[in-house]
């Protein structure tokens, strides 16, 4: 039985005797990427419906269909997003000398996107929101759409909905340092260095957009 609050709060306890063998049980990671998924598909389908608003009648016929690839490719990069994250810290651990099966790199990072979970529900709700507030009128360019999209998502509570999500994210790194230490065998210092790099990217590549 996982113990949610131990992943949240105390993952040093939570790992240990957790990955076990080379082959650790994914059911529970997967079904966390799983939840991931959905609510990012749903926060996905919420941006389309409004961005299919501002299109000219020509094209906002197809708005079902452009919405649905939406939430179908947010729900799939979840996915793709673990595996990703998963074999950069893999990549970066085997460098620092770590030992393990990949699978067991693959529990871990399915286990810290715990906390992404209530981070995209809250940004999402922020976005919700935000987005219910804003008078819709179709733009007869199309090329217009994806200025007016981005001045949307340069608002202040917007900006909010994504410092919010950056913070969850650092939540799912503390959680990620300590499943590496034990997945791969890492000295604390080689698990900060292994889970730090890619995170550090990921955060400035957030944070730059919304500074210029």
């Amino acid at each position: 039985m996982m113990n949610i609050t131990d992943l949240l709060l105390r993952p040093a306890a939570f790992f240990p005797g957790r990955i076990e063998g080379d082959k650790p049980d994914l059911k529970m990671p997967l079904v966390i990427v799983l939840l991931y998924g959905i609510v990012s598909a749903l926060s996905a389908a919420n941006v389309s419906s409004v961005t299919m608003a501002m299109m000219p009648a020509e094209i906002a016929g197809m708005g079902t269909m452009i919405i649905g690839i939406g939430v179908v490719s947010a729900f799939i990069g979840a996915l793709i997003y673990w595996v990703i994250i998963a074999a950069v810290f893999h990549g970066i651990s085997a460098l620092r000398g770590g030992k393990g099966d990949f699978q067991r790199t693959l529990a871990v990072a399915g286990y810290g996107a715990l906390p992404m979970i209530f981070g995209s529900i809250l940004s999402g709700i922020i976005i919700y929101f935000t987005l219910s507030d804003v008078t819709i009128r179709p733009i007869s360019d199309p090329m217009q759409v994806s200025a007016a999209v981005t001045e949307l998502m340069s608002t202040p509570s917007m900006q909010i909905a994504g410092v919010v999500s950056l913070l969850f994210v650092l939540w799912s790194a503390n959680i990620w340092v300590f499943g590496m230490q034990e997945a791969r065998n890492l000295s604390g210092k080689d698990a900060l260095i292994t889970v730090g790099i890619p995170v550090l990217i990921y955060c400035l590549m957030t944070i730059l957009p919304l500074i210029w």
